[in-house]
Order: C-alpha cells, then structure tokens, then sequence
C-alpha cells in the first residue's frame, strides 16, 4: 500500500504546493502594498489638515486657541 503512493507524481506535487506557496506570496505583498497606499494617503490628509489649519494662525504656527 506504502509501494502505491510512491514518487511517480512527486515533482508534479512539488511543483504544485511551490506554485501555491508563490501565490500566497504574491497576496501577502499585495496587501502590504495596499497597506502602505492606505498610509500613505492618511498621511498626505493629515497634512492638508495641517496645512489648513495653520493658515488661520500665523506663518508657521498652528493656532491652538481656534
């Protein structure tokens, strides 16, 4: 029964779970990606924020009492 399992179909099954492990790779840098775009555009909002708040006070100063 061992004998029956044998390695006939073992580089096809190789080739298999490495075709699989190289996918799952390619969805986890895709999402480190779409993370890091996410960051990314928090940041530049934040500093739009920044910027239109530091209008309102003096040149280079955010006006806390606003």
């Amino acid at each position: 029964m061992i004998s029956s399992v044998g390695g006939s179909n073992a580089p096809g099954l190789a080739t298999a779970l490495m075709k699989e492990k190289t996918a799952m790779q390619d969805v986890a840098v895709a999402v480190v990606k779409k993370g890091q775009d996410i960051e990314r555009a928090q940041g530049e909002s934040a500093l739009k924020l920044i910027d239109s708040a530091t209008g309102a006070a003096s040149p280079g100063r955010i006006d806390v009492h606003a």
